[in-house]
């Protein structure tokens, strides 16, 4: 209880950091030059918005605060970006040493981008570390959140779709990416979003219900390593892993090869792939069923 009472309020933290890298930002803009002037003040916007927006509207951890949070950060950086390539600041009179003026910058250079990424991966380490590297907070997460949605668009997207069209689920983030459990036995995985199979009542403890639970995580561990073949092949994915998977788990006549032949699901050269890199990444039991 004692160290409940120490431990400082969400808010304060984010407001204080946020103030930090502010003065760091504003000294910069006011008296370093060079490097240090052109792509130090650029890095640590990032973090600088994103503990802002912690601060004032996310105090709270979750999916969106933890996970796509930091990516809209960065996207900011490049709408600042496009703002400057457009002379915002100057067409509107500001003074580039005001605070606005700050944040807006002063000159566009596309060099600025990398600069912005790395803030990204600054907020990953930060998030690792607020949890003592917690294996659900990894420095690249929010690099992995970014190229989700640029890579790997078309199937995180409709992933999202999916998402929204069963919001009344049970959602939370897992190991970087969000986990829903929908109301079906099977299991899917489109980007940053997997769909795994419905879980048997809190209170039945029964053997089934003990090895439903057991079965429907080491799905999870499986469709956790299609979210890795998804950041490899970005548009190419749901050709490349997608179809062949459809196919071969919808298709009555290859499921009737399977039960005769006694060839497991995970024989197919993707599903084997996914249940691998799930083991690999995680260092858990995927499903090889």
């Amino acid at each position: 209880m004692e160290k409940e009472r120490k431990r400082i309020h969400p808010r304060i933290k984010y407001a204080v950091l946020f103030l930090a890298l502010f003065m760091v930002e504003v000294l910069i803009a006011l008296f370093a030059g060079g490097a240090v002037r052109a792509y130090l003040g650029d890095v640590i916007v990032i973090p600088a918005v994103y503990f802002f927006l912690r601060a004032v509207l996310f105090p709270k951890d979750g999916i969106f605060s933890v996970y796509v949070l930091p990516f809209l950060c960065y996207f900011t950086g490049w709408v600042a970006e496009i703002l400057q390539a457009f002379s915002f600041s100057k067409a509107l009179g500001i003074d580039t040493t005001s605070p606005l003026g700050i944040a807006l910058g002063g000159v566009y250079d596309p060099k600025d981008g990398l600069c912005y990424f790395v803030g990204l991966l600054l907020i990953g380490l930060f998030l690792a570390m607020e949890t003592h590297w917690k294996d659900d907070r990894r420095w690249f997460y929010p690099v992995a959140v970014f190229l989700h949605w640029t890579w790997g668009y078309i199937q995180t997207f409709a992933g999202f779709v999916v998402f929204l069209w069963y919001i009344k689920c049970r959602h939370f983030y897992y190991k970087g990416v969000v986990r829903t459990i929908w109301p079906h036995g099977s299991a899917v995985s489109l980007g940053m979003f997997i769909f795994t199979p419905c879980e048997p009542e809190k209170d039945d403890d029964s053997e089934w219900a003990k090895r439903r639970r057991i079965y429907n995580e080491e799905v999870a561990i499986h469709e956790y390593g299609h979210t890795f073949q998804s950041l490899l092949l970005g548009p190419l994915y749901l050709l490349v892993i997608g179809l062949p998977s459809i196919i071969w788990a919808s298709s009555k006549r290859l499921e009737k090869m399977r039960q005769k032949k006694n060839i497991p699901y995970s024989k197919l050269y993707c599903e084997k792939w996914a249940s691998h890199w799930g083991e690999k990444v995680t260092k858990e039991k995927a499903d090889w069923s």
